[in-house]
This record gives structure tokens, sequence and C-alpha cells, in this order.
């Protein structure tokens, strides 16, 4: 049977036609003109103070009128967002972001004096609204932001941080996006921007490798300046309201992230101790892998090459969806159907275009509630992996989609969870139904490769960004003293396992310039180690003959946006992440995977 053809572009069109449609304009104006009566409803907030009747309809009423308001500003968002991960350079796509961040920038200014009404109630009078099936509906959200309750401004101050917040802040934020889609470089003899650049750092030729890396290497040489002002403006930002909310509690960057990630602070010094000492198990991954590839000199341009016999193998993306999708199927069945059916409606984005984004993302609109996912596919193992990865976040995004708003809404430590769980069941499926033992060392190259990254890159990263926000305290850190501070944090974690480290990394991963969230590294090695551990309970579940495993797997999933990691551990797993002999147990996993490995490799 003749294999589909499945579009690669996003099919958005049941949103909104185009960017300058009549019904988007038509939606963005009633959109205001609803703020702007939401806004003289909710002067008469004063009137309803103490009256325990009319306190609950006057808060529902608020809650649905904003609703319908957040939807609209947020499809917008998202349609802009999604038309400029294809062109950065779209003027149209950046004037309509624009738009549509200062609408919900102006009703998140508009809820402010319900909002700090919510955070500031006495406790009796909260549990009371909180049994209404409406406003109940926010209790997890209140609960936690009630925990940071000493760390609210005045409500002007509030309304005064997220108005700046649009063109600054965010601003910062949007001109390293900006930057991503100016920079074009030429390698092998072809113009190219940085998004297909990134892609030949998995070609098998290893000149083609270096080349690639030092075209985008010089290509951020030329940008360096303007990206060290981003990110002193941004952690300069965060660090001035960080004081300016200190009043009566100091919280520093990293307590304050982890408010963010939904998880204790004693959770992340274990995770990351345990890591530490961890950090051979990703270095002799590298180390194995440089070996079979013959490389006695191993640098960063050589991080994403792949085994040796994946050399000519190109596999087309409607043969990475059916891989995914049967490995998924494995587990789940309803799994694998909608992976196919992302891809069926046109709900990937994985063609190159000019001009486009860097990385791989998912997203999703708010009405109707859809995923999307972002990809620069280009027929690598490492790509399929990749859409795999962002396959396990369109399906955690599809299981929660009838949940309300707020409890749609998780932390990035359980979000990364979903996705590298996603990862596994194709990796394992893969080596599982490998036939040579050269398709078997890619698949084991894969785990490895997973390794290497998580137990040595992301801390590298964590670290650095560690040094960068105490040097901020200090005054304005140079390109320079950036290039110092990513080799310090390299050699900490990689020591001898290259012979050369990437002083421009900060420039070049975009993580490190997102304005709404600092730390976006240490989640995604929360999220590989507690999958692995996710995935052997449920693995050796399924193995004894339960067969409510995927059920078990939805539920965890559902309970992301409304209970703290530990919580949900505990209730799912039965565990304490906060003790290291949970983080041993997937570490043990990851040895495992090192082992088999270096069986494979002979």
């Amino acid at each position: 049977m003749q294999q589909r053809i499945y579009p690669q572009q996003w099919h958005n069109q049941h949103i909104y036609p185009a960017l300058d449609c009549p019904e988007l304009e038509a939606d963005m104006s009633l959109a205001r003109a609803n703020l702007a009566e939401l806004a003289g409803f909710i002067d008469g907030l004063e009137q309803v103070l103490g009256n325990t009747d009319a306190l609950p309809d006057f808060l529902r009423e608020v809650r649905l009128r904003a609703q319908r308001i957040r939807n609209i500003g947020w499809n917008v968002a998202i349609l802009a967002a999604c038309k400029g991960s294809q062109d950065a350079r779209d003027v149209l796509a950046k004037q309509l972001a624009s738009r549509a961040r200062a609408l919900n920038a102006d009703l998140f200014k508009t809820l402010a004096p319900v909002e700090d009404l919510m955070l500031g109630l006495p406790e009796p009078e909260f549990e009371r609204l909180m049994q209404d099936p409406l406003l109940g509906e926010e209790d997890y959200r209140l609960r936690h932001e009630r925990r940071l309750q000493d760390q609210r401004l005045p409500v002007e101050a509030e309304q005064l941080v997220i108005g700046l917040g649009t063109d600054g802040l965010h601003g910062w934020g949007n001109l390293y996006n900006d930057l991503v889609g100016k920079i074009r470089l030429v390698i092998d003899g072809r113009e190219m921007g940085l998004a297909e650049a990134s892609n030949l750092l998995s070609s098998p030729i290893r000149a083609l490798r270096r080349e690639a890396f030092d075209a985008i290497s010089t290509g951020w040489e030329g940008e360096q300046e303007t990206v060290a002002a981003i990110l002193n403006a941004l952690n300069g930002w965060r660090l001035e309201l960080s004081r300016q909310r200190g009043k009566q509690r100091v919280l520093d960057a990293l307590d304050l992230s982890c408010h963010q990630s939904h998880i204790e602070r004693t959770t992340l010094d274990t995770l990351m101790a345990e890591t530490y000492n961890a950090r051979g198990l990703g270095q002799r991954a590298l180390g194995l892998m440089a070996r079979q590839l013959g490389i006695t000199d191993p640098g960063p341009e050589d991080l994403f090459a792949p085994p040796p016999a994946a050399s000519s193998r190109e596999i087309p993306f409607e043969e990475a969806i059916e891989i995914i999708a049967a490995a998924f199927a494995r587990f789940d069945p309803e799994m694998g159907e909608f992976a196919r059916m992302m891809a069926e409606k046109g709900w990937i984005d994985a063609a190159p275009t000019p001009n486009r984004r860097t990385g791989a993302y998912c997203t999703k609109f708010a009405e109707p509630v859809e995923p999307r996912v972002f990809i620069t596919y280009a027929g690598t193992m490492d790509n399929v992996i990749t859409l795999a990865h962002e396959l396990g976040h369109a399906w955690h995004n599809g299981l929660i989609r009838d949940l309300p708003m707020s409890q749609r809404s998780y932390p990035m430590t359980l979000a990364e969870t979903a996705s590298i769980f996603a990862e596994t069941l194709v990796r394992s499926a893969l080596f599982e139904q490998a036939q040579t033992p050269e398709q078997q060392q890619a698949i084991a190259w894969a785990e490895a490769d997973g390794a290497a990254t998580f137990l040595v890159n992301i801390p590298a990263r964590f670290d650095f960004e560690q040094a960068l926000v105490t040097a901020r305290g200090q005054g304005y850190v140079s390109a320079q003293r950036l290039k110092t501070m990513t080799d310090e944090a390299w050699g900490r974690w990689y020591e001898g396992s290259l012979v050369r480290y990437h002083p421009l990394f900060w420039a070049a991963k975009a993580h490190f310039s997102i304005a709404g969230l600092g730390f976006y590294n240490y989640p995604y090695l929360f999220g590989y180690l507690f999958s692995l551990g996710v995935y052997q309970q449920l693995m050796s579940r399924q193995a004894a003959g339960e067969t409510n495993v995927a059920e078990a797997y939805r539920a965890l999933l559902r309970d992301t946006g409304r209970m703290s990691a530990e919580d949900l551990v505990a209730k799912h797993l039965g565990q304490d992440i906060r003790e290291a002999a949970f983080w041993q147990g997937s570490m043990a996993l990851v040895a495992a995977a090192v082992d088999r490995f270096e069986q494979t490799c002979g």
C-alpha cells in the first residue's frame, strides 16, 4: 500500500484565514470592547467586598468575561508566533504579536485588583469561595500563588510591571528572535538560515559539521554584543523586580524559579547533587561515541554526530510519523492514533523555510483547544526523536483539553516528563525491532546521546545561568565574561570528555533569552530522570499483567496542572522526589542504557 503523504506546513485557516483577515480584526475589536466593559464592571469591586452573597456572583462574572477575552488574545498570539516561526522577518506577524501581547497585558492589568483580593483574602473566606464549582477551578493555582503573597506589590505597581513588561522585558526576548531570523550563513557553498544550518550539525561528515559549527559561531560572534545586552537586560529586570518585591522576605532567583516549576528547593538541590555525582555516565557516553566515530579530539561540533552506520540513512517525514505512531500505540493505541492525526490535520510544521527560527516546540490554541508542533525536519534519527518529543507534549495537551484553562497550565518540569516519556517509547520500540547490529547501535546511540545531553550539557547550562545571575547582580556582564563563564561551566561538567568547548553557547542557545522564564534548563533534566522512573514503573506493571497502565499514565498527566511535582509523584508513584533514592533509581536506568550502548560498540 502506498504510504500517505502528509502536509508539512500548518493548516491554521480554521482559526483565522489570514493574519490580516476581517474575522481576526473583528475579534480583536470585540475583545477590546469587552475589556473596556470588564474594567467598568471591576470598578464595582469595592461595593461587594464583605458581602458573602454578592461577592461570589461578582467573581464568577469576572471570570467568565475574562475568559472570553483571553481566548481571543491567546489565539491571536499563537497564530502570530506560528507565522513568526516560519519566517522570523514577517512584519505582519511581528505587528500582530505586539497587539496580542498588549491585549493580554491590558487584561491582566484590569484583573489585578481581583487577583490581589484573591491572593490576600483571609483563609476562611478564601476556603468558602473555593467551594464554588466555577471559582474552585482555580483552587490550586491560587493556593500556589498565595505562598508568595508577601512578594506582591501594591495593585498600581503590579499593573505598572505588567504594562512596562510588554515592550520592556518581552521586547528583549523579541529582539533575540529577530536576530535568529536575520543571521544568514554560507555553508558548503549554499546560503541558509540558522535553522537549516543547525541541522547540518547532525551530518555524518565531520568536515561539514565543523564548517556548520564555525559558520554558526561566526554568525553569533557578529551579534555577541547585542545578545550580551539582551541577557543583561532580562536578568537585570528580574533582579530589580525581585528586590522591589523582597521588602518582607528576600527570595533568590532559584527560589522563584522553583516556585514557577512547582517544586521545592530541596528537590532541586537533591536533583543537581545526584546529577553531579553521576556526570561520569554522560562523559563515558561521549567517549564511547567518539571512539566509534574514530575521533580522538571530540569538540562541540561532534555533539550531534550520528552513528557511523547512519551515514546514508535518511528517514522520510511520513516514515518518521509511522515509526512514532507505532511506538506510541504499543503503549496506548489512542496515543498512536493521535500522532497520525496531528500529521493528517496539518498540525505539524516541518518543512524548511527561509528565515526560519531554530529549535522545535509544541504550542496550543485556546479555542478550539488544539496543539501545534514546530520542527525543521531533515530526515535524521535525531529529528525523529525530537519529533517524538514534541508529539509527547501534544498528547499531553490533547489529554487535558477538556479541563479549565487554569488546569491546562502546567509547570515546565512536568511538561518535559510527557515529552521525554514519548522519546523513551520510541527508542525502546526501535531497539527491540532492530534487525541488525548497526540498527541496534543507532538506537543505543540515541540513548547514550540522551545521557550526555541531560547529565552534562543541561547541568552546564544551569551552572552558567547561576553564574550569570550572580554576576549581573554586581553589574553589567560583558560578552567576553559570558564566554569565560560558559567555558568554566562546561569545564565543570564536560571535564576532559571534550578537547574544546563552545564559548558562544550563551548566544547560540535561545533558552537563555526567553523573556518570561529564567532557568529554562533544569526542568529538562528533571523531566528526563522523572520520565525514566515513570517509564520503568509503568512497564513493570504492564509486564506483570496490569491492563490499566495507559490509563494510569493519562491520570498522571491530567494532574500536572493541579498539584505540585512532589504531590504528583507521591500520589501516582508513591515516592518522594526530595530524597536522593528516587533520582538514584533513575540514574541506574541511565547506567544500564550506557552499558547497552557499550555492548553494541563491540
